[in-house]
């Protein structure tokens, strides 16, 4: 499994995800606090971190106009299906493409997010994070939180 999240301009972040042999190359714009609603929805699917966990999470991603929809439901205690939609127009959901629709583990899925994660925040710090990012601080409670979860695991 492979993960990765660059900042490439202000309020801009590029990456990819391969889960299994499939692999989806994303974009993010400043529009929302993108890693911000990706940590919420993967915590909320952990009962050691979310007082009140669900069995399934939805984050949007956007690209202007276009965007991802990313679904994460839990099959079972270990396994995490992860779907990601793409949308010509993000807004309106038209043109919709599956871009990935695969099963793998829920714990090696939350460590490869926080790795990336350590290694952005080592790279730009929170205050060269916001610089980048604009309009949102890195969500440092929520990391804290799959980091914590990620300790425990190993």
């Amino acid at each position: 499994m492979k993960f990765e999240y660059e900042l490439t301009g202000i309020g801009w972040a590029d990456g990819c995800i391969e889960i299994n042999s499939s692999t989806v190359h994303f974009a993010a714009s400043y529009i929302t606090d993108a890693l911000y609603d990706m940590l919420k929805a993967v915590n909320s699917l952990v009962p050691e971190v979310s007082p009140f966990p669900v069995s399934m999470a939805q984050f949007e991603w956007n690209e202007e106009p276009g965007g991802t929809v990313w679904t994460l439901s839990k099959i079972n205690v270990n396994s995490l299906r992860v779907q990601i939609k793409s949308y010509e127009d993000l807004r309106n959901k038209k043109n919709q493409v599956i871009e990935l629709d695969e099963t793998c583990s829920i714990h090696e899925f939350i460590r490869t997010i926080a790795q990336t994660l350590d290694m952005l925040l080592r790279k730009y710090g929170r205050e060269g994070y916001k610089e980048k990012w604009v309009n949102f601080d890195f969500p440092m409670d929520n990391y804290l939180k799959l980091k914590g979860f990620t300790a425990k695991k190993d």
